[in-house]
């Protein structure tokens, strides 16, 4: 990181001092020898190194750099981290940081710890109260330099819908935080613009929403937190894969709409997993028949090969528990979708509905 900490403290300088002559001629090295230096580089220096010129950014170009992983967080507050990894460092992570808040004045800085196993260099940036279009900006050039795609947002700030949207309107990871999503619209539009390859995610629609969602939402896997505005057509007539439903407005009857769809084979052809979190009027009694009312279920005790770990997308894989007894649907191409759960109670004393829907098959 030597070279990093000699260029941050030159631009230190040189903002203070525009007359400086105190500078290493670095682009007027030999070609072979320069692309050497280069590829020996940090990735944070590799970055300010290819901002110093046009000149110095084709030069880098020149380079074939091992694919990065690049993920840019927006955060509520804000601030926005481009955090990058390398595959043949996997201890390794670099994030540049872009801040609204003025608590320090030292931008820009370099940090260096460790977080649990990995060691995480930090690059702070200029506060200058425009952290999105900043970031927005640096993280272009990242994806032109290394010539890798972002593999993975997390927007609080509708701008960046528009961004992504027009800069890679395809990726394989999305999370949207609270109220970015402000109407049924919104996410009618993003749907229809924005191609999630792996897994797409959103905390809530707009509070002041009225108007269900009854459009199928495109994506292999859905994690919808606060999901009360998601009609019941919108996942029976999806082709996803896994399906996180929390603080849904499912009712025991929807859940039994499901099951039905899925034992046909008619509907919900693709799913693999189905986690469902909702709440009822109904006592657990009256919640169990109303889940189950007309269908031919099976009993099954302990496991009998079904698969223990479901995988969501290649980062996220949930480890299931150990239940002593699921109910089993088998549709007629012998395909088993076990049912466990349990229930709770919400400070309000409604009945609290923790579900999960595994697809699996017996091995031969």
């Amino acid at each position: 990181m030597k070279f990093l900490e000699t260029a941050l403290a030159c631009w230190q300088f040189n903002i203070k001092n525009k007359a400086s002559k105190h500078r290493f001629p670095l682009l007027k090295l030999p070609r072979v020898v320069l692309l050497e230096c280069i590829e020996n580089l940090d990735v944070l220096e590799i970055i300010v190194f290819s901002l110093l010129s046009k000149r110095a950014k084709s030069i880098t170009k020149l380079i074939r750099w091992n694919p990065l992983k690049i993920r840019l967080l927006n955060d509520v507050d804000g601030t926005v981290n481009i955090c990058l990894g390398l595959s043949t460092h996997p201890g390794l992570r670099w994030i540049i940081e872009y801040t609204n808040d003025d608590k320090s004045s030292k931008y820009p800085y370099l940090q260096t710890y460790l977080f649990g196993p990995k060691v995480n260099h930090f690059l702070g940036q200029w506060y200058d109260r425009n952290a999105i279009e900043n970031s927005k900006q640096m993280t272009e050039h990242i994806c032109e330099v290394f010539r890798s795609p972002i593999s993975f947002i997390q927007i609080a700030k509708e701008s960046l819908i528009e961004w992504i949207i027009e800069f890679q309107p395809t990726i394989p990871h999305v999370w949207i935080c609270n109220s970015v999503i402000l109407s049924a619209d919104t996410l009618d539009r993003i749907s229809k613009s924005l191609k999630v390859t792996e897994h797409f995610g959103f905390k809530s629609i707009g509070a002041d929403e009225k108007i269900p969602f009854t459009e199928p939402i495109p994506y292999r896997s859905i994690t919808i937190d606060n999901s009360h505005l998601v009609a019941l057509s919108s996942i029976l007539n999806g082709t996803n894969s896994n399906i996180l439903l929390y603080n849904s407005k499912l009712t025991p009857m929807d859940i039994n709409s499901i099951l039905k769809e899925w034992q046909k084979g008619t509907k919900l052809r693709n799913l693999e997993f189905f986690e469902i979190q909702t709440f009822t009027q109904l006592d657990t009694v009256e919640c169990t028949r109303e889940i189950f009312k007309d269908l031919n279920y099976t009993v099954s005790f302990g496991n009998d090969g079904r698969p223990m770990t479901v995988i969501i997308d290649d980062d996220y894989h949930i480890t299931l528990p150990e239940v002593e007894m699921v109910l089993n649907l088998t549709r007629s191409d012998g395909t088993i979708l076990s049912i466990f759960g349990h229930y709770g109670v919400s400070e309000d004393e409604k009945t609290k509905i923790f579900l999960d829907l595994q697809v699996w098959r017996k091995q031969a």
